[in-house]
């Protein structure tokens, strides 16, 4: 409720500040008029005082100001538009109020009564008139009638204030603490971005912070998710050779054999493995990390290697190159080598003996395309979207043809770089994997 508090706070001192300054100006500026709204005994005084001169004549008006003067404190004088007296009037007797007689005596003058002096002007349909109207001190805030409006007034006011003050924080403080449940769920690795629909319909700045939140918890999340399954997939990789050296080792400790054994060249060939399998695995964690700096590399002689690095290793394969690019990347050189490269060597260990693959860079839209076509048995459709997670490995797939894991790393690699990675099916029944890096 602390925003509630303060939204509150900050609308009534908005509302104070606001009708204060009001206040003084009204009083600086028409200080008259809001001492008649404010006072009902003399907001009508004039209308009803030149209604009884003009219909029940001098005497009832002479008779009804005194009436006043008794009741209200207030005091009068009716003059026509000429400022000639019309009635003896309530004011007393002092040269403030009278013009001077040198008939009357002079003597000593009783005090004035403190209050407020007020000059009117009024009209009728028979003629103008001129008001000179004294109000006492004690009549001008009469506690049984302005006061007390005032009170409710205000007590109205903050009463108002404080249910939109309410309301404001609740429609504040309700995403808000489901963007905290969001986050309690995220550090349990449990987010679903189901939970945040509601706040993403909004068009404020909550709702955009909900949605970048959401984005960003799925990334968290997709990455926990990949890393347990990582982890589980490496427990499981590691597990059989690490089972055959133990194997390996028992028996080579019974038979007593010697270093030129097959046995311990089978146990060579297992720790080779193993060291090759590590060298992925922390080829990915450094993927994943982005501590390195990037740097700013152009593509297309980094492709050029690539390929070259392709026809000295497999001879007998036909591998071409068409297309530039002239695109300038900012990013990590070695890491898109090695998409590149793992994304060939693929291709190599798949095509058949004298085959060709296919190099071609394509402009698109907002992007550059980058195809590598083989001519091997190809994917089948169900796996193509499954080639780049990490340990997967085709029905049927030679035990030697790899850990799965150069794929994932060249998907990750090309991520790094704002890239995607995709694979289709080519027109000659092989593999196509599909690069797309967008244009700076």
């Amino acid at each position: 409720m602390r925003l509630f508090w303060k939204v509150f706070a900050v609308l009534w001192l908005a509302t104070l500040l606001v009708g204060g300054s009001g206040f003084l100006v009204s009083r600086a500026l028409q200080q008259d008029w809001l001492l008649l709204q404010l006072n009902p005994q003399l907001r009508d005084f004039a209308a009803q005082l030149t209604t009884e001169y003009e219909q029940r004549g001098a005497v009832a008006a002479q008779a009804w100001l005194e009436q006043q003067r008794r009741q209200n404190h207030v005091r009068a004088r009716l003059f026509d538009a000429n400022g000639q007296s019309l009635l003896p009037g309530t004011m007393p007797r002092l040269p403030r109020f009278e013009p001077p007689d040198n008939a009357r005596p002079r003597g000593p003058n009783p005090p004035p009564p403190r209050g407020r002096l007020l000059q009117l002007s009024w009209q009728t349909e028979q003629q103008d008139y001129l008001l000179t109207v004294h109000a006492a001190e004690p009549s001008l805030w009469n506690t049984g009638r302005t006061p007390i409006g005032l009170i409710l007034n205000i007590a109205f006011g903050m009463g108002l204030l404080a249910g939109l003050s309410l309301l404001l924080s609740r429609y504040l403080t309700a995403p808000l603490r489901h963007l905290g449940l969001a986050a309690q769920s995220l550090g349990r690795g449990q987010f679903e971005g189901t939970a945040l629909q509601r706040i993403n319909n909004r068009r404020d700045e909550i709702g955009e912070l909900s949605r970048q939140f959401g984005q960003m918890a799925d990334k968290v999340q997709t990455l926990l998710d990949s890393q347990q399954q990582l982890m589980r997939d490496i427990s499981h990789e590691l597990r059989s050779p690490l089972a055959r050296l133990r194997v390996g080792l028992a028996l080579g400790n019974q038979r007593g054999l010697n270093a030129d054994d097959a046995l311990w060249q089978r146990l060579d060939r297992e720790c080779n493995r193993l060291d090759r399998l590590i060298d992925a695995i922390l080829t990915l964690s450094r993927l994943d990390s982005q501590v390195e700096p990037s740097q700013t590399f152009a593509l297309d002689p980094l492709l050029v290697r690539v390929v070259e690095d392709a026809r000295f290793a497999t001879p007998n394969l036909r591998i071409t190159l068409q297309g530039e690019s002239g695109l300038q990347l900012n990013g990590w050189p070695e890491q898109l080598t090695s998409a590149f490269d793992n994304l060939l060597r693929n291709a190599q260990r798949f095509s058949p003996a004298a085959g060709e693959i296919q190099v071609c860079i394509e402009p698109t839209e907002n992007a550059w395309t980058i195809s590598i076509e083989d001519q091997g048995p190809g994917v089948p459709e169900q796996w193509l979207n499954k080639l780049s997670e990490p340990f997967v490995r085709l029905p049927g797939q030679p035990a030697d043809s790899g850990y799965g894991l150069g794929l994932t790393i060249a998907a990750r690699a090309i991520a790094r770089h704002n890239g995607k990675l995709n694979f289709t099916t080519a027109q000659n029944g092989g593999l196509r994997a599909v690069i797309k890096l967008p244009r700076l």
